[in-house]
């Protein structure tokens, strides 16, 4: 099956609205955050910060209202993402892979 008729597909099976998902998300990356602090692991704790900082990002594109759950790398419309907002992904990532892999701005037309 092609990948776009899949998202359109999925698209249409939606069955919550795009605020409860994203009360979701947040329920998520609390219990994530309950289990990985259990692991003693620290760069394993810090997903939870890329989990909620995703979720805050997705709060404010669906404020502008963008459903944030039709922004992936399937389709061609991208998240908003302020310059801070990807200091602080890079700041996770960097504690986690230890500046293995990094974020970068993309320049936008307009």
């Amino acid at each position: 099956m092609n990948r776009n008729r899949e998202s359109k597909e999925m698209a249409n099976e939606m069955t919550t609205t795009a605020q409860e998902s994203l009360n979701r998300m947040w329920r998520a990356g609390n219990q994530f955050y309950q289990a990985a602090t259990e692991t003693e692991c620290h760069a394993f704790i810090e997903f939870t910060g890329l989990l909620r900082e995703y979720c805050k990002v997705c709060q404010e594109n669906l404020a502008r209202g963008i459903d944030f759950r039709e922004l992936n790398g399937h389709r061609s419309q991208r998240m908003e993402l302020q310059p801070y907002e990807i200091d602080y992904f890079n700041e996770k990532l960097n504690c986690i892979f230890q500046g293995l892999l990094v974020v970068k701005r993309v320049e936008t037309d307009g």
